[in-house]
């Protein structure tokens, strides 16, 4: 890659060819990518795309294992949706089944609404007979967070014709088979991811707040993990958690795309919830480096958080420790059971 190929691999916005404006100059100008550009020049030098570049052509699987073994990465939750593997993972790793990668193709809406309703339920447990670790919804790009679990509307709406760029709309279908998902989770024993908060381009924004969640959540004995820590309406996640026993979150995406965030909002997050229920993530996609530098930034806020709680004599030594532990490993290890 080159510089620019480089900036743009990490972008969440717009790529060149799809809209008529400069979106390089506001990618390469994002604290994201400027905290990055440092980051790679202290470990590779001034001509750290060249020195990069020449790990890369060498071995690819290597430069991975590189990265990682300087951030202490030894595992990754994958969702699989984005796209497909395309090299071998130098460690362990666990996938997640995303259910609109079933349901945006569209053959479920080439059925009655039982048998897609059948189809969508045994799908889902054939993944996780498979080896899936659990499943995924993005459910808050598609039509938002108010989710309903009611059949009816779901059968009404399966029948809608109404699309938009994923494909058909079908909200009370959608929210239906997020609940069926919910259900079969529970009876796995396996979580399920469910994206909050902010995005790229095509979020539903205005529909992601954690908190239009508290009706499904409210009953719900499984483990349900707000990704992204609905950043930012990370303290109703925090909240959630708190008062929520199936409610989790990570900090994917904040952490490294916010570069304060790393302190800030872990800061915000632990004011309230539980130690048990929050974990790092990275939200890394198409490049390594973003996982490497998540890794480290997320270190150095924890390092800042410890100080601060320290100081103001909150936590005994070992409180923190084991704080640590669960956040960095130990609560997604058991969560995700590797």
């Amino acid at each position: 890659m080159n510089e620019k190929e480089l900036v743009m691999a990490a972008a969440e916005s717009w790529s060149e060819d799809e809209v008529n404006t400069d979106v390089y100059t506001m990618n390469r100008l994002r604290p994201f990518y400027i905290t990055l550009k440092k980051r790679l020049k202290g470990l590779f030098g001034d001509n750290f795309i060249e020195e990069r570049n020449k790990m890369v052509k060498d071995d690819p699987v290597n430069y991975v294992k590189f990265l990682f073994n300087d951030a202490g990465i030894v595992g990754l939750v994958i969702d699989e949706g984005f796209g497909k593997k395309e090299m071998e993972i130098p460690i362990k790793y666990k996938l997640l089944y995303r259910v609109e990668t079933l349901i945006d193709k569209g053959d479920l809406f080439l059925l009655s609404f039982d048998k897609a309703l059948e189809v969508f339920e045994e799908t889902l447990r054939r993944k996780i007979s498979e080896g899936y670790a659990g499943f995924k919804s993005i459910i808050a790009y598609r039509t938002g967070l108010k989710v309903s679990c009611d059949e009816d509307l779901a059968r009404a709406d399966f029948a809608s014709k109404r699309a938009e760029w994923f494909g058909r709309v079908s909200k009370g279908f959608r929210d239906f088979l997020l609940c069926k998902t919910l259900e079969i989770a529970k009876e796995l024993k396996v979580p399920v991811q469910i994206h909050t908060g902010a995005g790229d381009r095509d979020i539903k924004l205005e529909l992601t707040r954690p908190s239009y969640l508290t009706d499904l959540v409210r009953k719900y004995e499984g483990s349900v993990v707000f990704v992204h820590a609905g950043y930012p309406y990370h303290r109703e996640s925090a909240w959630m958690s708190y008062i929520f026993p199936s409610v989790y979150l990570d900090v994917s995406q904040v952490v490294p795309f916010a570069p304060l965030a790393s302190f800030s909002v872990l800061k915000e997050v632990y004011e309230v919830a539980p130690i048990n229920k929050v974990m790092f993530g990275s939200d890394a996609f198409r490049i390594p480096e973003v996982a490497w530098l998540a890794a480290h930034l997320a270190k150095e806020g924890f390092n800042e958080l410890k100080d601060e709680m320290e100081r103001r004599k909150l936590f005994e030594v070992e409180d923190l420790e084991e704080m640590e532990r669960r956040f960095f490993y130990s609560n997604a290890a058991r969560l995700y059971n590797f």
